[in-house]
């Protein structure tokens, strides 16, 4: 069942133009929206600005224009700290995990803001991932790729955010295990959680978005549903690898 965007999005990105440090732009004043029970996807070919569109929202780059308003506050702007008590997680694509720590120690890194609450947290987290349950006392770094990667989805959900940010979830994994993360980003949308993804398996994740937008050279090249996107010929040609 598809989740079509109703009332006013939980995050709108307007006109935003920006980069790394004092470098030139790699945005080009992208647009895009996600609604609050959404899987939203940005794809498009290596180098499109499709990571940086993520870190500009999660202010870990320079926004030098356009406006980025989640649940109806201009966060542009707005150190990561602050943007992750407002309700945003964000997943990294690499180095997101501790490796050194348990598997606990991870997730309860991730709810350093909770006053209370962190163990009901736990519990839903190893609901969410029943493969955590047997590992959590094991180092990090002794699990699987796919495994890490729940263990990075969990720690970024024990904040209960309303909107999950995710970079290139399935990257370097095993067919199966990208098949277990996209079961999990509807999992975790199941749960209440809005989710905007980048992801390289351009055809996968639009067999499931809601919606995606295409961006090329830090511009947008395209949106539409998921399905709407995959069916058109031109699109998936120029910016899906045929």
């Amino acid at each position: 069942m598809s989740h079509t965007q109703t009332g006013s999005p939980i995050l709108s990105v307007a006109g935003v133009t920006g980069g790394y440090g004092s470098g030139a732009d790699i945005l080009h004043g992208i647009d895009l929206t996600v609604g609050r029970h959404e899987i939203v996807g940005i794809v498009g070919p290596n180098g499109a600005g499709k990571s940086t569109a993520l870190k500009a929202i999660f202010g870990l780059v320079q926004v030098r224009g356009g406006a980025i308003r989640f649940d109806d506050r201009d966060i542009a702007g707005w150190a990561p700290n602050r943007i992750v008590r407002c309700g945003i997680g964000y997943v990294p694509q690499v180095d997101n995990v501790f490796r050194e720590m348990t598997v606990e120690e991870n997730l309860e890194m991730g709810a350093f803001l909770r006053r209370s609450g962190v163990e009901a947290a736990l519990q839903r987290i190893y609901t969410l991932f029943p493969d955590l349950v047997e590992k959590r006392r094991k180092p990090a770094g002794s699990l699987s790729g796919g495994q890490r990667q729940m263990v990075a989805f969990g720690r970024a959900l024990m904040l209960d955010p309303q909107l999950l940010l995710l970079d290139e979830p399935t990257a370097g994994l095993s067919p199966r295990y990208c098949e277990q993360i996209f079961q999990i980003v509807r999992d975790v949308r199941a749960a209440g959680v809005a989710v905007l993804l980048v992801e390289q398996h351009a055809k996968q994740a639009l067999s499931f978005c809601d919606r995606a937008y295409v961006l090329a050279s830090g511009r947008n090249r395209a949106e539409g549903t998921g399905q709407g996107l995959l069916a058109d010929r031109e699109i998936a040609q120029m910016f899906l690898g045929g």
